[in-house]
């Protein structure tokens, strides 16, 4: 996936890193016609409104906060079967003790033909708030979710050298109009990365996930 060199320099004006312009990109595309009942692991409030106005959000964290409801994604899930239209885990999977076991826990929970959309960072600062174990590959994202069940997997990479390059450097551009002129510029590197190395030897920022059970 790719955004916009507009669209870089109005995230980055707005204090955005790069890493988060992907990603609201992403998210406002693939949450686009959700309906129903979903599921927040580990929930977020800036991301809360791109998502449809419509669908019904329970949020959940491992802290009790407002409207945020307590659960512990390292166990088993404190629902029903098939009772949610679409989970979310956002940046978080890199904290599961069992991924493989919150896998399952996320297809049980899921109705049929339900979606679940994870964004897992690749290229990144370790984050260990409470933990940080592990990194995965595109191929470690579709095996962790055929295993689990799932019958469609969409890996869709976001960014390239250049983009990871630069959001490691964030701490050094200390305002907004400095990210405002490098963003684009690392956007147009990633562009010029030869098409096969993209291919063969892909380093992206994260990846976002669409598994459809």
């Amino acid at each position: 996936m790719s955004v916009s060199v507009g669209t870089a320099a109005r995230g980055a004006w707005q204090g955005k890193t790069l890493a988060r312009i992907f990603f609201d990109e992403a998210l406002r595309r693939h949450s686009a016609g959700l309906e129903g009942r979903a599921l927040d692991l580990a929930s977020g409030t800036s991301y809360l409104s791109l998502l449809p106005q419509t669908l019904e959000v329970i949020r959940t964290n491992r802290s009790e906060s407002g409207d945020i409801r307590v659960v512990d994604f390292n166990a088993k899930l404190p629902f029903e079967d098939e009772s949610f239209d679409s989970v979310f885990l956002f940046n978080a999977l890199y904290i599961a003790d069992n991924p493989e076991m919150l896998a399952r826990e996320v297809w049980r929970v899921l109705k049929p033909r339900a979606k679940w959309l994870i964004l897992s960072p690749f290229v990144a600062n370790e984050m260990s708030d409470p933990h940080d174990y592990r990194r995965f590959t595109k191929e470690g994202l579709e095996q962790l979710c055929t295993q689990a069940g799932f019958t469609t997997v969409e890996v869709e990479r976001q960014g390239e050298r250049a983009s990871a390059a630069t959001h490691l450097m964030h701490p050094f551009f200390l305002f907004n109009v400095m990210r405002a002129l490098i963003f684009p510029v690392a956007l147009l590197f990633d562009w010029l990365v030869p098409a096969r190395v993209r291919r063969e030897h892909p380093t992206p920022l994260s990846y976002f996930v669409v598994c459809k059970k």
